[in-house]
């Protein structure tokens, strides 16, 4: 019989078992790599700045008010994730915070439901949400550098966790967890059970590493659909619910953060899908950067030479103004 240890003794050491390894200061060739490896093992990802332009894009074509727009987030606490929501603060205000540990909206139905009654009237409330996973500079999935250690270290530490825990618990080993209930630590006992359900799915996939954030996006989805369906009478009359889901993919300071959207939709206020736009945000985040510059800047050129037009033809409608005043004085002489 396999020896019997605690859960948080069994997280702490499949959290940190591989810290500090691997390359610590970055070089070119590793920046390609990281940027390389997130185009690979996750395709589809955008990069943070690419998806604030994408969303605003998308949504102000369907006359969102961003004035009047509550942003909510359920992300990891884990501090690589901040600037995600720095990004999108800086677009529409302070969050409401739903998330906990790996991401999980673990403020539930009371959270949810009292953050409907801080959207403005007919405003709307779009709700960010998903796992996180990291990439170093090796290209090493389920990894990040982080500010200060000599190498890379687990990212997400709770979701690599868990899923050694769901091994260990499939080989037999035996890991005391203490009572849901208790708050000691109920949210990392959630997610290993959570995740159990995806045993089998992990175990077949070619890079489990790879396979975990989509895991966990999909426990984590259904959830907040739960949580969703049970709060509609606090969701207010003409709000409408935007959700924004998918995986954050964090990397080491000096490469661009990446995400991969995994839904996009506008829902009513009876919680009521109105329209899936998940395919226009992939479209749009996936233009190529170099061909939006060139067109804002042909669009900015065409602007100034719009002005310059109206400029002349307003001075020659003066001064043939000013003409036919002479002309008038002249015949009154």
């Amino acid at each position: 019989m396999k020896r019997i240890e605690s859960l948080h003794t069994f997280t702490m050491g499949a959290a940190f078992a591989h810290e500090d390894e691997g390359t610590a200061v970055a070089a070119p060739r590793n920046v390609k790599c990281v940027m390389s490896s997130a185009k690979e093992m996750f395709p589809g990802v955008v990069t943070l700045h690419n998806l604030s332009r994408s969303v605003d894009k998308v949504l102000s074509s369907r006359e969102v008010d961003n004035e009047s727009m509550l942003l909510a987030t359920s992300f990891c606490g884990d501090e690589v994730n901040r600037d995600f929501e720095d990004e999108f603060r800086s677009k529409y205000g302070a969050n409401f915070h739903l998330g906990g540990i790996a991401g999980f909206p673990f403020g539930g139905v009371t959270a949810f439901g009292a953050m409907m009654h801080h959207i403005a009237p007919n405003g709307s409330c779009i709700v960010i949400y998903g796992p996180h996973v990291g990439i170093d500079l090796d290209g090493v999935v389920g990894k990040v550098n982080r500010k200060g250690h000599e190498g890379s270290g687990a990212c997400c530490n709770t979701a690599m966790a868990s899923m050694a825990y769901v091994k260990a618990v499939r080989s037999g080993h035996t890991i005391h967890s203490p009572d849901p209930s208790d708050p000691l630590d109920a949210q990392q006992v959630f997610v290993d059970s959570a995740l159990l359900a995806h045993a089998e799915r992990l175990e077949r996939a070619e890079n489990p590493a790879v396979e975990l954030p989509y895991a966990l996006f999909d426990c984590q989805d259904e959830l907040l659909g739960r949580i969703i369906a049970k709060c509609t009478e606090d969701i207010p009359t003409n709000t409408r619910i935007i959700l924004l889901g998918g995986i954050i993919v964090n990397t080491p300071s000096g490469t661009p953060e990446y995400f991969l959207p995994r839904k996009f939709q506008i829902l009513d206020s009876k919680g009521v899908l109105v329209e899936d736009i998940l395919g226009e945000l992939k479209e749009e985040g996936n233009k190529d950067p170099k061909a939006l510059l060139m067109e804002r800047k042909r669009l900015a050129a065409q602007k100034k030479v719009e002005a310059a037009k109206a400029e002349r033809v307003k001075a020659e409608a003066d001064r043939a103004k000013a003409g036919e005043i002479v002309i008038d004085m002249a015949a009154t002489l």
